[in-house]
């Protein structure tokens, strides 16, 4: 019954943390749509492969690199979600 328990708590911890990406995800489009640009990729970065501009990364922060697309021409950002004030966006 113990393994029943520690499964179930398994795949909510998967779909929490599945919800909480799409959640980046849209944030991370919106932020580019309203900007006028186009999302050509992002990525998750982690601290052995390389944070962008932050120098403190904490428990609980992901850190995205976005490429984008604003009038032809090509972009790169940074965005760090999980802060006490929101996302902190490096455009």
């Amino acid at each position: 019954m113990e393994a029943f328990g520690l499964v179930f708590l398994i795949i909510i911890c998967a779909v929490i943390y599945s919800a909480r990406i799409e959640s980046h995800k849209d944030s991370i489009e919106n932020k580019i749509n309203f900007i006028g640009g186009r999302l050509i990729n992002y990525e998750q970065r982690g601290f052995f492969s390389g944070i962008g501009p932050f120098t403190i990364v904490g428990k609980g922060r992901i850190i995205y690199r976005i490429e984008y697309e604003v009038d032809g021409i090509k972009k790169e950002g940074w965005v760090r979600f999980g802060g006490l004030f929101g996302p902190d966006w490096r455009m």
